[in-house]
């Protein structure tokens, strides 16, 4: 082996031992970090505009996330061609927030969309309209539990029983991973 060779060896072993410990440092960063990148989340009369939704929410930073869930709002017993079925009505929030404040306790904001859905007969499932929302409330967030109070506005559109947009109120209870 020449001069050269040996050269370009030390520079070719120096450029993987430089991606190799970048690598390696994203990889870390990433899995120690210092929050919790995953949450569940159990909402009472929320975003889903329903009794009741849960909702998995995956964060980008400290004080961003996204997540998506489905709500359960009322079952139907219903006829049709002579024999009865039951309507179960459902809808799937999704939307983005972002917190503001201290550490543990904050205001967040939310701004999202619930589709509605309803399931017919024979099983098939049916998407019938959506809402677009935004929130503002309190968040405690602390090691492993998350508490929120929120305020939604939503726009439910023009319609005899209810102003075009909505107040609606919601707690959530909520679980870090």
């Amino acid at each position: 082996m020449n001069e050269n060779q040996r050269s370009e060896l030390r520079v070719m072993i120096k450029v993987k031992f430089i991606i190799w410990s970048f690598l390696l440092s994203v990889i870390c960063l990433n899995c120690f970090s210092q929050y919790k990148k995953n949450a569940i989340i159990s909402e009472l009369a929320g975003k889903s505009f329903g009794y009741f939704d849960i909702s998995y929410e995956r964060y980008l930073s400290e004080r961003f996330h996204f997540g998506g869930g489905i709500g359960i709002s009322g079952r139907d017993h219903l006829y049709y061609n002579g024999g009865m079925f039951t309507r179960t009505n459902f809808t799937i929030p999704l939307y983005g927030a972002y917190a503001f404040g201290q550490k543990k306790h904050h205001a967040i904001s939310e701004l999202g969309t619930t589709i509605r859905g309803y399931t017919g007969p024979n099983g098939s499932l049916n998407l019938d309209g959506q809402f677009l929302f935004i929130s503002f409330g309190y968040e405690y967030k602390g090691e492993k539990f998350i508490f929120r109070a929120p305020v939604y506005l939503a726009y439910v559109g023009s319609n005899e029983f209810f102003p075009p947009v909505m107040p609606w109120f919601g707690l959530s209870f909520g679980r870090l991973f």
